[in-house]
């Protein structure tokens, strides 16, 4: 008997391919084979092959919100995008189609939807990609990172799993070493990150406030970023009480070290955060699509786990009072985290989707 095979389809940023590898791994654990399909010299493709997975090419263009001269030939390229989906669908013979975000999931999908293939989708934000919304429609089931979500996707396809994160960060038991970075093991700990790049509004808004923070006892993990570090840090190196640097393989060591989080509202960010219980200022991203981050925030504040500063009204002084508030409520905020589905929800998308195609005994 032939294994059960699953495409999958996921692009553009690593909140839409990090998800759909975790849902992969724990479906090639149950001997189901995966092929993933996306651009050409992508992130999705430099990810997925990175984590030993087949990959077939397409390209797809994305519609850009303002128009532009790309738009003429986006018909046609969509139209290509589909046919040359069909084709890869014809060969591989999958079971059931994933796609986790992104618009490479559009044409991979709706090729998925004309084999008459059940289609499965995971989206990770409180607002809805529009690739999610359009393809919903023909979806068998939906998996939801969020519970807001559901009001924008048909409900008797929904279900709240949460969003598929990274285990290691999860699993990981260690602090960091104190010592070796000079910081101390009984301060209260505030952690600054915007992402892999970094966020220069977010360090710009923070950089000020930086000596109040330190004299008033707190100590700073600050993840700069790639764009702006060598802006800040030449003016951090030597602080007595900042551990600051561009990127770090250690996060689940961080998150187990602070007590406060500042930070962008990307959905998987949001979701280890929750899973760690750490309470955190969030400042969401305005140029994001479909102003999804405003939303992810806003479902942390409605938990009364998390406050909201909106980039407009973003300034040093309203960071540093908010920070303040926070910590004289840190205690009743930890007490509001609930027992989050996070951790387990990429096993249990895989098993959902194995009980549905059946996998080989």
């Amino acid at each position: 008997m032939k294994s059960k095979r699953v495409i999958i389809a996921a692009g553009g940023t690593g909140g839409h391919i990090i998800p759909a590898i975790s849902i992969a791994k724990e479906l090639v654990k149950e001997g189901i084979q995966v092929l993933f399909v996306g651009n050409r010299s992508s992130m999705e493709q430099e990810l997925t092959r990175k984590n030993n997975f087949e990959f077939s090419p397409i390209n797809v263009q994305k519609f850009y919100r303002k128009f532009t001269f790309a738009h003429i030939k986006f018909p046609f390229k969509l139209l290509k995008s589909i046919i040359d989906s069909k084709k890869i669908i014809k060969k591989f013979k999958p079971n059931a189609f994933l796609g986790t975000g992104g618009f490479v999931c559009g044409p991979v999908g709706y090729a998925a939807h004309l084999h008459k293939i059940p289609i499965f989708l995971q989206e990770q934000n409180s607002y809805p990609g529009v690739t999610t919304r359009i393809l919903s429609k023909y979806a068998t089931k939906i998996f939801l990172g969020n519970h807001d979500s559901k009001k924008y996707l048909p409900s008797v396809k929904s279900i709240y799993t949460g969003n598929p994160i990274n285990q290691n960060a999860i699993l990981e038991k260690k602090q960091l070493d104190f010592a070796k970075l000079g910081l101390s093991e009984t301060s209260k700990k505030i952690f600054l990150f915007g992402g892999s790049q970094g966020s220069v509004i977010l360090n710009t808004a923070f950089f000020p406030i930086v000596d109040d923070l330190l004299t008033q006892g707190f100590e700073i993990i600050w993840q700069i970023g790639n764009f702006s570090y060598e802006q800040f840090y030449a003016k951090v190196k030597n602080t007595k009480g900042i551990y600051a640097f561009a990127f770090t393989n250690e996060i689940g060591k961080i998150y187990n070290s602070v007590d406060l989080a500042i930070a962008r509202a990307g959905a998987l960010s949001l979701a280890e955060l929750e899973a760690k219980k750490i309470p955190s200022i969030l400042i969401p991203l305005p140029t994001a699509a479909g102003n999804h981050q405003y939303f992810n925030a806003a479902e942390m504040k409605n938990k009364h786990i998390a406050e909201i500063i909106e980039q407009n009204s973003l300034n040093s002084e309203l960071l540093f009072s908010t920070i303040l508030n926070m910590f004289e409520k840190l205690i009743s905020l930890k007490r509001n985290f609930k027992m989050t589905v996070h951790s387990n929800a990429a096993q249990n998308i895989a098993a959902t989707i194995l009980n549905y195609i059946g996998k080989e005994k």
